[in-house]
């Protein structure tokens, strides 16, 4: 046998960009698309689709584009009619199956549709945090400046309820108290942006966390409180990552470079602009948001990728 050469340099991680779409978001779907790959230290990462409700033309139009079109993860105990009436739910359960949908990738990154791209270095930062050694879940915990962490009741004598996210949805899948207790008052991990690497440990865990909520809880949450079972209950190691991997809100306008940005000192950039609970305006580009910029003024913008381009290229940002 030839003796091994020390010396040699790893093999390049093999990289992957995932996200899922039915038919209704395949507008921003097309967005986050391009928020990918006009940055050339993005180009070369290949990106693919989870089909979860989309039409024929569409499936054709992304793979004449180099886009791999995937149908999703079967789940036979799954109800159908459900399914059926919601197709794009396929596309939550098939997050924590991606290391079996995608086996021929090293590195996975996951960015929901409703998703687009601001600076590239927060996806460099995923799959940099998801490539440490050993494996690490790499994901960005909610911690909102704009509302309270968790959502109390308070009861009569001064007694409160907790009826954070994590809490409400680990009781409505029957795990033991202790459980709900102990990762009740824990903050989300939020499913839309996460990186692991297809050799993690996290895989089986994550499937096993899935089924057990699916035997009793919601199909939408499945996959999120599979993650936070996963890491806060299990310990499997987390990687979390700073609020522009996966931005919610509050929002900030640089109206220097047109660019959203963190409301938290020092104001970055924000890397990835995530528009969940932004119902209306994911769909229509008209509907705008006030947004207040550094020097005291507000904005009425669309947060969509393609219509902050817009509004950059029209004040001569770009």
């Amino acid at each position: 046998m030839p003796p091994t050469d020390s010396s040699s340099p790893a093999r390049t991680p093999r990289r992957l960009i995932i996200t899922g779409s039915d038919s209704r978001y395949f507008p921003l779907l097309q967005e986050l698309i391009a928020s990918i790959r006009r940055f050339p230290v993005l180009e070369a990462i290949e990106i693919a689709c989870i089909d979860g409700g989309l039409e024929q033309s569409q499936s054709l139009q992304l793979e004449r584009q180099g886009i791999t079109v995937r149908n999703p993860q079967t789940f036979p105990h799954v109800s159908r009619r459900a399914l059926r009436k919601r197709p794009n739910l396929t596309i939550e359960l098939s997050k924590m199956w991606l290391n079996q949908l995608f086996p021929a990738y090293d590195t996975l990154v996951w960015i929901d549709a409703d998703a687009w791209i601001q600076d590239s270095q927060a996806v460099t930062m995923l799959f940099q945090a998801a490539e440490q050694t050993p494996h690490a879940l790499a994901i960005t915990p909610e911690i909102f400046l704009h509302k309270p962490l968790f959502r109390l009741r308070w009861l009569p004598f001064n007694l409160v309820q907790l009826r954070s996210i994590l809490y409400k949805n680990s009781r409505l899948a029957r795990l033991p108290r202790s459980i709900c207790r102990s990762i009740g008052v824990r903050p989300t991990l939020n499913a839309g942006v996460f990186a692991l690497s297809r050799m993690a440990p996290h895989w089986p865990r994550l499937q096993y966390w899935q089924g057990v909520a699916l035997r009793h809880g919601k199909i939408f949450s499945s996959g999120q409180l599979a993650i936070a079972l996963t890491s806060y209950h299990e310990g499997h190691t987390t990687a979390l990552m700073p609020a522009g991997c996966n931005y919610l809100g509050p929002w900030q306008l640089d109206p220097q470079t047109g660019l959203l940005c963190e409301v938290i000192f020092p104001h970055k950039p924000v890397g990835i602009v995530h528009l969940a609970g932004y119902d209306a305006m994911r769909l229509d580009p008209t509907v705008t948001l006030d947004v207040p910029d550094r020097m005291g003024g507000t904005h009425a913008l669309n947060l969509r990728f393609s219509t902050m381009q817009a509004y950059r290229a029209t004040h001569g940002l770009t």
